[in-house]
C-alpha cells in the first residue's frame, strides 16, 4: 500500500500567489497514494500560523480532483511555534511513531513530501529519516512553479551523515580484517538506509562478511555454505558479475578447505598461515604466536608423512615401518613413545634422518626485528628463541605478554619455514584470494550503491 505522509503548508492545497496547486496535491497526482496523512499545524490560541483548515481544503480538493477512493486521515500536531525544533521533533516523532503503529499490519511503501511547511518542518523529514525511524520510504520535493514549470516533482536521493559514518567504519574495519564489525555496519546500514538498492546492497555484504568471519573462526564448512549461497545468487545477475569474480576462488578455495581438514596439508597450513598474519595486522600478538608454533607443528607432520610415509600422530600407523623402528631404536627416544612431538620431529629430522631440507634450512638467516632496528639469525637461532618467548608467554607456561616484536618474527620463519618444506605454497600465498585487496573489491558494491 502506498502512503503519502506530509506537514500541511501555507501554499496547500493551492498557492494564493501563483494559483497553482502545493505540493501536497501535486504528489498525489503523481504518486497516486491509497492512503495520505496531513499534519497540519492546529488551530488553537496563541498559535502563530495555524494550518488545519487548509488540511481540511486539501482533503476535500484532493477527493473532488484527484480521486474520491484515496482515504485521508488528518492529525493536527499543536505546536505553538512551527519553527522551534525542540518543540517540533518530539511531537513529529510520536506522530509518526502512531501512523507506524497503526499500519504495522499492512505491507506499506511509505512517500514522504519535503516541500509543504516551515523550512523546519520540512528539515524534520530528514532528521527523522537519518535517524531510521523512517523505513522503506522514498522522499520527494516538489519545486515551486514560479521557477520551474515542467518536472516539477523529484525524489530525494540522500545519502545521510549516519550513512556516510558507517561506510567510513567499513572500510576502516577493513584494513584490520574485522569481519564481524563489517557484517554488523553493513546490518546496520541496511536498517536505516531509505532506498531499497541501498538496503540490498547492505544485506548482501552482510551475508558475504559473516561468511569470511566464519571462515577465519576455521568454521570452513559454515563460510562455504554462507559463501557458496552469495556466490550462485551473485553468478545469476548481471549487475554482480564482479562480485562474482571475486567471490568465485574464494569459495573454490573453502570447498578445498572443508573437505581436507583432519590432517595437515598444503592448503590448510597456508590458510593458517594467512589467518595468523590477520591476526598480527590486528595487534592479536598472542593468537599470532600460538598460531605460529602449529604451522610449524603442521608442516614437519606434512613433512613426515609425504617425505618419510611416517604418521607422526601415531608411529604404529606409519607406512614405513623400517623408519619408526629407526626412531625407536635410537637413543633420543625413551622406549614406548608412539608419537612425535615438535622437539622430537627436529630431532628425528637433524639426527636420524639427516634431511636434506632441514639441513639447508639450518644454514639460512632471517632478519629479526628488535625494536627500531633489526638483528640476522640463523634460522633455528631464532626459533630457539621464540621458544622460550613461547614457553614465557600466558600461551603456555607463564603469563608474560606477546610483544609485537615476537609475532613478526614469527611470521618471518613461518613463511620460510612454509616455502622450504612445501614449496608449492610459495603460489598458494600469492594467490590466497582473502586479501585486503579482494575485501576493498566486495565493499566497492556498497560505495557504487551510495553514489548512485
Amino acid at each position: 500500500m502506498k502512503v503519502l505522509l506530509t506537514f500541511v503548508g501555507e501554499q496547500d492545497p493551492y498557492s494564493d500567489k501563483t494559483g497553482e496547486e502545493g505540493s501536497i496535491v501535486t504528489l498525489c497526482r503523481h504518486l497516486k497514494p491509497q492512503v495520505v496523512y496531513l499534519f497540519p499545524t492546529a488551530a488553537g490560541f496563541n498559535v502563530r500560523s495555524e494550518t488545519q483548515s487548509r488540511a481540511v481544503d486539501t482533503e476535500n480538493w484532493i477527493k473532488t480532483e484527484i480521486d474520491s477512493t484515496i482515504r485521508i486521515f488528518i492529525r493536527p500536531l499543536s505546536f505553538t511555534d512551527p519553527t522551534d525544533y525542540a518543540v517540533i521533533l518530539p511531537l513529529a516523532r510520536r506522530a509518526m511513531a502512531g501512523v507506524l503503529q497503526e499500519l504495522e499490519q499492512v505491507a506499506c511503501e511509505f512517500h514522504i513530501n519535503c516541500s509543504s511547511g516551515t523550512p523546519q518542518l520540512k528539515s524534520t523529514w530528514l532528521i527523522l529519516a537519518n535517524a531510521g525511524l523512517l523505513k522503506n520510504c522514498h522522499l520527494w520535493q516538489v519545486a515551486n512553479p514560479q521557477f520551474k514549470q515542467e518536472n516539477r516533482v523529484n525524489r530525494l536521493e540522500v545519502t545521510f551523515l549516519e550513512e556516510e559514518n558507517l561506510l567510513s567504519r567499513i572500510k576502516q574495519y577493513a584494513k584490520e580484517f574485522l569481519f564481524q564489525g563489517i557484517a554488523d555496519e553493513c546490518n546496520r546500514l541496511k536498517d536505516i538506509s531509505l532506498y531499497s538498492y541501498r538496503k540490498e546492497k547492505a544485506a548482501l555484504l552482510a551475508r558475504i562478511f559473516n561468511a569470511y568471519q566464519s571462515w577465519d573462526l576455521i568454521r570452513y564448512d559454515d563460510a562455504y555454505k554462507r559463501l557458496n549461497s552469495v556466490y550462485n545468487e551473485a553468478s545469476k545477475t548481471r549487475d554482480l558479475a564482479e562480485l562474482a569474480m571475486v567471490l568465485e576462488p574464494q569459495v573454490k578455495v573453502l570447498a578445498v578447505l572443508k573437505d581436507n581438514k583432519e590432517k595437515e596439508n598444503k592448503f590448510n597450513l597456508v590458510d593458517l598461515y594467512m589467518n595468523a598474519r590477520r591476526r598480527l595486522i590486528r595487534a592479536d600478538y598472542t593468537d599470532t604466536l600460538s598460531r605460529f608454533w602449529r604451522i610449524y607443528e603442521g608442516v614437519l607432520f606434512y613433512h613426515f608423512r609425504n617425505r618419510y610415509q611416517i604418521e607422526p600422530g601415531d608411529l604404529h600407523k606409519s607406512n614405513d615401518q623400517a623408519r619408526v623402528k629407526a626412531i625407536l631404536n635410537s637413543s633420543h627416544f625413551y622406549s614406548g613413545v608412539k608419537q612425535l612431538s615438535i622437539s622430537s620431529s627436529v630431532k628425528v629430522l637433524k639426527e636420524i634422518f639427516k634431511d636434506k631440507i632441514f639441513g639447508k634450512l639450518a644454514e639460512q638467516t632471517i632478519t629479526a626485528t628488535r625494536g627500531q632496528s633489526s638483528q640476522n639469525l640463523e634460522v633455528f637461532k631464532l626459533l630457539e628463541e621464540l621458544r622460550s618467548k613461547r614457553n614465557e608467554s600466558i600461551v603456555a607456561h607463564g603469563m608474560k605478554p606477546v610483544m609485537e616484536d615476537d609475532a613478526v618474527n614469527c611470521m618471518r620463519v613461518a613463511e620460510v619455514v612454509l616455502k622450504e618444506f612445501i614449496p608449492e605454497t610459495a603460489e598458494l600465498i600469492d594467490n590466497y584470494p582473502l586479501n585486503f585487496q579482494q575485501v576493498l573489491k566486495v565493499i566497492e558494491i556498497l560505495d557504487t550503491a551510495f553514489s548512485l
